[in-house]
């Protein structure tokens, strides 16, 4: 009987051992499981309140842009205004310069000119 309770003995034991190793290794993982399940929460919590930013940052850019669009589509309608006021004062020179050569020609016509004077005032008989 001695040698079965050896034989059992030395059976028992090692499956023992194993069985605590097995636990251990369990227990760790569980533990290394863990660990990784609450850095990946810290993770996540920081990658939302990079969105958060992100959102804010994009959120100032495009109201900055958005303002910078309206002041200068403003710039360029008051230039378009200047150009518009622009060319109608050219026009109003213009006819008015077309006036006076009409009014020499006719002085001219008449005699009225100084030494009989025929020159085109502005060029504009063409």
């Amino acid at each position: 009987m001695g040698k079965l309770n050896l034989s059992l003995i030395a059976t028992i034991v090692p499956l023992i051992i194993v069985a605590i190793g097995l636990v251990g290794w369990v227990l760790t993982l569980r533990a290394d499981v863990t660990s990784a399940n609450k850095e990946i929460t810290g993770l996540h919590a920081e990658i939302d309140t990079m969105h958060e930013r992100l959102d804010e940052e994009f959120n100032i850019l495009h109201q900055t842009v958005d303002e910078e669009f309206n002041i200068l589509h403003q710039e360029v309608d008051i230039l378009r205004d200047i150009q518009s006021l622009q060319e109608n004062e050219m026009r109003t020179i213009m006819a008015d310069h077309s006036g006076f050569n009409e009014v020499l020609k006719e002085l001219g016509k008449s005699g009225l000119l100084p030494s009989g004077e025929r020159r085109e005032y502005g060029g504009y008989s063409n």
